[in-house]
């Protein structure tokens, strides 16, 4: 799944690679996916695309939005998309949900392995759009102070039952974060996913704020999880601590063995002694 770190380094490397690129040909892929997220027809996204020219590539949290000038966006990332560019000549994969072929014969491929956006907007649209919206506060910034961390915690009322989990990655949420990289930052700040979010002292967030800082840079700058690749098909070199293959490994602080839970859609990976 493409989370900030992923798509920082996509930003990156399409603004380095892409920039200035000409579309000769959009196709919207040739393999139905249940769950690629479209919003034009396969004719509308080959009409508006061809023939334009590739613009400035922005991170937006967990997406990437790739300026198709003068007046389009392309809306990639958010969930487990594997973006590649191909030189020309190079075998592409069998299957893709969205392909763009350049006039220099290079092109590019997105294929969806969970759920995915292939989305062509208007600057106005990706601005309404509810699951996009303005650009929020990143983690790795320095306006992500411990000021700001507590002012996201001061919307809740005391009374208010969301858990860890759901307040980093759901509501209000932290720009950009997944269930990825929720693990290990709750693993380093000693806390459980379903640790309630208004019962945390002022140390605790500390803690939480400090973890979610250094966990995101380390990713940022190893070019994010091993599990993800870039655009031309390398694995990031960030190791995650808690992860499927961690469960029943004994922890790295206490030799505790460690634990795995479904919970709000989807597995939890923690250390039952160390993450009370």
């Amino acid at each position: 799944m493409i989370e900030l770190p992923e798509a920082i380094l996509l930003a990156r490397q399409m603004n380095q690679e892409l920039h200035g690129k000409q579309i000769a040909i959009c196709e919207r892929g040739n393999s139905p996916h249940k769950f690629a997220f479209y919003n034009h027809t396969p004719e509308e996204y080959a009409r508006t695309l061809a023939g334009r020219t590739i613009g400035t590539a922005l991170e937006h949290g967990g997406c990437i939005l790739l300026r198709t000038e003068p007046d389009y966006q392309l809306v990639l990332g958010g969930g487990g998309e594997r973006i590649l560019l191909h030189q020309g000549g190079s075998a592409r994969p069998a299957k893709v949900q969205f392909l763009l072929e350049f006039s220099d014969s290079t092109s590019l491929t997105v294929t969806v392995q969970m759920w995915g956006n292939l989305q062509l907007m208007t600057d106005a649209e990706v601005l309404a759009d509810q699951h996009l919206g303005p650009r929020r506060v990143s983690p790795i910034s320095a306006d992500f102070t411990p000021e700001y961390f507590d002012y996201l915690f001061s919307a809740l009322d005391k009374a208010d039952p969301r858990s860890l989990k759901y307040f980093l990655i759901s509501q209000p949420g932290v720009w950009g974060l997944g269930n990825g990289y929720l693990q290990d930052i709750l693993y380093r700040a000693r806390l459980h996913p379903r640790h309630k979010a208004t019962s945390l002292s002022k140390h605790e967030r500390r803690a939480l704020h400090k973890a979610i800082r250094d966990t995101l840079q380390q990713a940022v700058d190893q070019g994010g999880r091993d599990t993800e690749y870039d655009l031309h098909n390398r694995p990031g070199s960030y190791h995650r601590i808690l992860d499927a293959s961690s469960v029943g490994m004994p922890c790295r602080r206490c030799g505790t063995p460690i634990q795995k839970a479904s919970f709000l859609g989807g597995m939890v990976y923690f250390c039952p002694h160390c993450q009370t």
